[in-house]
């Protein structure tokens, strides 16, 4: 992800969200008692957003 421009990296943190909002209804984890494993796109999207972190803010 080093490599992606921060447009490339903004782009791709929206298209992984869907993945990682499914994770946000804890009820269900709750329920279980079972934190759910990441989905690959939920994965990438924890690692995009702290690769945008990660990066000055050049706009």
């Amino acid at each position: 992800m080093q490599w992606m421009t921060l447009q490339e990296l903004r782009d791709e943190l929206d298209r992984t969200r869907p993945a990682w909002d499914e994770l946000a209804d804890l009820d269900d984890v709750l329920e279980d008692r079972e934190i759910p494993a990441l989905s690959e796109d939920a994965r990438r999207h924890e690692l995009v957003l702290n690769e945008l972190l990660r990066r000055p803010n050049n706009g």
